[in-house]
């Protein structure tokens, strides 16, 4: 193995001394900044240190290739065979310098597409986000970080810094479960994928209620699901039926309730859940559905005004319609209740997580890659 180390000014430099002088198969090992010079030189100008490796079997075969080639334009023969063979080399000439400006390039445009999803990435995780992003950035000056922003260091900075944050908390599944937030936040498909994940994974008996009574189709689908699951499902159209209700899901490990939907504008609407929601026993964990592709302001809105149905955690839907981290550090901002789920789409039960920090992180990064 044949290893080399270059102090550049940045990669695009590296990426084509190694190229030309190790060849096209030298890969990059690592890079770290540096100050060339003696320490006591205070105005030191910072470089990057890349160190380079290529297996010594095909370096030494780009060396004999590169040192025949230098005979040819090179060579010392007589002038008459030389004068024959003027038009070959020069010819050879002008492929290889044509070659090598494409190779360049290649290489330079190569570092420059890098660099751009780079910093569109960097866009994507902070630009709508000035808190954190100034967060981020005194974390990066008390650790000394230069290197580009990665997934690992982002996790890092989030464990250090939101210690408190909504990731880290667990709340105990309940054997009463109620789900309350805004029309279209999925509500409804989120039940169907944790009655399917309880039922087929835990071995649990599962019963469905809906006092969504609104909307038609709504309680159709839940019906759906009921006689797909086999488990057994009940409506509710009175508050006070509530009681009789649940006596008919007494045989279940966990009972899961669909409410109305209703927009944290809409008082009345929201004064109709309350009332439906004093019937149930106090005894039950209340999640709140947030989708994580409304605007920022929306999702302040919502969490602020739901505090009036007491609601004592979070479930995230339609990660994978989001565009930025915006409402990731919305949460991380505005609450300290646990995040119970995240959900990704419409597939039943497969695009429901845990939401442990690292793996909605590890989403949101592939999801904005892509």
């Amino acid at each position: 193995m044949i290893i080399k180390k270059y102090v550049v000014h940045d990669m695009k430099e590296a990426l084509i001394r190694a190229k030309y002088e190790l060849g096209k198969e030298a890969i990059i090992v690592s890079q770290k900044p540096v100050r060339p010079g003696r320490w006591y030189q205070l105005f030191r100008k910072k470089m990057l240190e890349v160190t380079v490796a290529v297996e010594e079997k095909v370096h030494e075969k780009n060396r004999k290739e590169k040192e025949e080639f230098q005979k040819i334009l090179f060579s010392k023969e007589p002038q008459m065979r030389r004068e024959d063979s003027s038009d070959m080399i020069q010819m050879a000439k002008e492929t290889l310098k044509s070659t090598l400006e494409r190779s360049i390039r290649n290489e330079l445009q190569k570092a420059q597409e890098m660099e751009m999803m780079e910093e569109e990435l960097h866009r994507k995780v902070f630009s709508e986000s000035p808190m954190a992003k100034e967060k981020f950035d005194a974390y990066k000056l008390k650790h000394g970080l230069e290197e580009k922003l990665t997934k690992e260091n982002l996790l890092q900075f989030v464990q250090e810094v939101y210690l408190e944050n909504p990731f880290q908390k667990e709340k105990p599944f309940a054997r009463l479960n109620v789900l309350v937030g805004p029309t279209g936040v999925g509500k409804t498909t989120t039940i169907a994928k944790i009655a399917s994940t309880a039922l087929l994974e835990e071995n649990k008996t599962v019963g469905l209620l809906t006092i969504d009574t609104y909307r038609i189709a709504a309680v159709e689908q839940l019906k759906k699901y009921a006689e797909i699951l086999g488990i057994p499902f009940v409506t509710v159209e009175d508050p006070k039926e509530i009681g009789k209700k649940l006596e008919e899901l007494s045989g279940v490990d966990i009972i899961l309730v669909d409410t109305i939907g209703a927009s944290p504008k809409d008082e009345e609407r929201l004064e109709d859940i309350k009332g439906y929601l004093s019937e149930l026993p106090e005894e039950r964990n209340t999640y709140l559905s947030i989708s994580m592709s409304q605007d920022t302001d929306t999702v302040k809105r919502i969490l602020k005004t739901y505090k009036e149905l007491r609601y004592d955690a979070l479930i995230l839907t339609k990660l994978d319609e989001v565009e930025n981290f915006r409402n990731f550090w919305g949460i991380m901002e505005n609450t300290v209740l646990p995040v119970q789920y995240f959900c990704h789409g419409q597939e039943v039960p497969e695009d429901l997580e845990e939401a442990e920090l690292s793996r909605v992180l590890t989403y949101l990064w592939e999801e904005l890659k892509a």
